[in-house]
């Protein structure tokens, strides 16, 4: 049991170390990092201050495009192995799949946690230091609350990339299969969910007199994406992605920055989203683990 555990480790921190200092990390983070610290910059030029509900545009940054950084983190986190033969090599030493795959899966998440940091850092820290807002340790506990909703939220794309990354033959259809995932889910899915509404009602949302039946079924069938659950309890904001059509003014609390209310108050309102974000990305995990264990490792 002592040597499972320490090949864990092992194969976590050679996951780690690969990431980190991957080319194509280095470059997607920093990439992020200068978008999300320009849309911050801009809302505290706007004078926007992110405790009075001046985090809608960075927030939706982060929901609608930090994704791909799960996915990039995790779609050839497997099949790279395979393609090189390095998982027959490996397993010829005494190295379990389940070792394998808990260890890639912890490497990958370690990352994420570092890539969590710098995006929380870059956004949050750029508008409190620049506005000058005097910050207690209630408002940083806000903070901490922000980054760990953030970071079970991309677990959901890394858990998907791992998964496709064990399926798909190469890193290439892994890679598709993730960015379709993501274009569908956070991009276009708002603008998807309203022309079902709209087809299956048969009204139109922008028809104030008689839309209420196409809103309401619109609101459902957000609550299918990762995003409504992420975008909730964050800035209290039904969903993010592009062409969407949300009912308003169902919140008493917006999000985890308003300070008007205390954390237990938004934790009553938003439990539901925030137990979805933390067991969604269990399910994508089991299945990588279950469908590894049970696969064929042959170098193509």
């Amino acid at each position: 049991m002592k040597q499972d555990v320490s090949n864990v480790f092992v194969i976590a921190q050679k996951e780690f170390a690969d990431n980190l200092w991957s080319p194509r990390f280095i470059s997607l983070v920093s990439i992020f990092t200068l978008i999300v610290f320009s849309f911050s910059y801009r809302a505290v030029i706007n004078g926007r201050n992110i405790f009075e509900l001046g985090f809608l545009d960075v927030a939706q940054i982060i929901a609608v495009f930090l994704p791909l950084l799960g996915i990039a983190l995790g779609f050839d986190t497997i099949v790279k192995e395979r393609k090189s033969a390095s998982l027959n090599i490996l397993l010829t030493h005494p190295v379990y799949r389940d070792n394998i795959i808990t260890g890639k899966i912890l490497g990958a998440m370690i990352t994420l946690a570092l890539v969590v940091c710098v995006a929380v850092a870059s956004s949050v820290g750029t508008m409190l230091i620049i506005s000058g807002v005097q910050v207690s340790w209630i408002e940083l506990n806000r903070v901490l609350i922000f980054a760990v909703l953030t970071y079970l939220y991309l677990s959901i794309f890394l858990g998907l990339g791992i998964f496709t990354s064990i399926i798909a033959k190469n890193a290439v259809s892994s890679l598709i299969f993730g960015i379709s995932t993501w274009l569908i889910l956070c991009v276009v899915y708002g603008a998807i969910i309203m022309i079902i509404a709209i087809v299956a009602t048969g009204q139109s949302p922008l028809n104030l007199d008689n839309n209420e039946e196409v809103l309401d079924l619109n609101a459902h069938l957000q609550k299918l994406s990762p995003v409504h659950h992420y975008s909730e309890p964050a800035i209290g904001h039904p969903g993010l992605s592009t062409g969407g059509f949300s009912k308003g003014g169902t919140h008493i609390v917006y999000g985890i920055f308003d300070t008007r209310y205390t954390l237990s108050q938004w934790l009553d309102e938003y439990s539901t989203n925030i137990v979805v974000l933390a067991v969604t990305p269990i399910i994508p995990l089991i299945m990588s683990f279950a469908v590894f264990l049970r696969q064929d490792i042959i170098a193509v």
